[in-house]
């Protein structure tokens, strides 16, 4: 489905004056389908966490912030990783995708347990524990408690001043050389669903002009590559595997003239990155 992301934009403005944020999974779900797990198939960031995980030997407590409507990717990561903690700032889990993702994955691997979900405890049984609302920057967790934390396609819907605490927050709770496995889509999201657009359509706005178009229930912090290396180093993490993706082949001559002083990177339209910790104390 096409949708002019002017007019959808101003769907989002209408969705946050009436504080309603259940129209959005509404119009998700039943509207525009964007919510709904139509065909399943493995996804390669879910492959990438995996693999990281494993290669770092941080599989035995995973926390994830946004984990989002479905936790497929928990269930395809739980026959590797021992206990997973799953959080969402607003609760966003709809079992009967999570029944649909369940199922789908037992054709194509082990899983540790058949059991259907018809609540959130019997995760449990896939050693997850979902949690919600959940706040990432007071998690409330011990010093040292946890070996990875993973996060899927969220950091970019994060204002800047939050991300600088989730990590201070993860700083504190990882354990030495615990890792931080992130999938970032720097790419406009409005051109998922409007193909008249580019993917760095939001790049061409100012500060002040795309206020207008950018709101709570859709925010969209444009932050670009270098920009999330400079928040995860000031946090106390090393760079230890960068991948990055460039699905933008043709960059306007505004958009060139406005990163002329940037390398490269500021083009990327997403990445993953394997963060460690390391020996940090941090500034008050």
């Amino acid at each position: 489905m096409n949708i002019p992301w002017k007019f959808k934009s101003k769907v989002f403005q209408i969705i946050d004056i009436l504080n309603m944020p259940s129209i959005l999974y509404f119009l998700q779900k039943n509207v525009t389908k964007r919510s709904r797990i139509i065909t399943l198939e493995v996804d390669k960031m879910w492959e990438r966490h995996k693999k990281y995980l494993v290669k770092y030997d941080s599989t035995s407590y995973v926390f994830e912030f946004g984990a989002g409507k479905h936790l497929a990717q928990n269930f395809f990561l739980s026959d590797v990783v021992d206990q997973q903690l799953v959080v969402d700032l607003h609760s966003m889990i709809d079992l009967q995708l999570v029944n649909k993702a369940r199922l789908f994955l037992s054709e194509i691997m082990t899983l540790r347990s058949r059991q259907k979900i018809d609540s959130e405890h019997d995760l449990q049984k896939y050693g997850i524990t979902y949690k919600a609302p959940y706040d990432a920057t007071q998690t409330e967790l011990g010093d040292k408690s946890i070996n990875a934390c993973i996060s899927s396609v969220t950091l970019e819907h994060i204002p800047k001043k939050n991300i600088i605490e989730i990590f201070t927050e993860l700083q504190r709770i990882l354990t030495d050389g615990g890792i931080v496995s992130a999938t970032i889509d720097y790419s406009d999201h409005y051109a998922h669903t409007d193909a008249s657009i580019s993917l760095l359509n939001y790049l061409h706005y100012s500060e002040l002009e795309w206020e207008y178009f950018n709101h709570s229930c859709h925010y969209q912090n444009r932050l670009r590559h270098n920009d999330y290396m400079e928040i995860f180093s000031s946090c106390g993490f090393e760079i230890v595997e960068e991948e990055l993706f460039y699905q933008e082949k043709v960059i306007s001559d505004h958009l060139k003239n406005k990163f002329m002083d940037s390398d490269s990177k500021w083009s990327a339209t997403s990445s993953h990155v394997v963060l460690k910790k390391i020996n940090f104390n941090m500034k008050t």
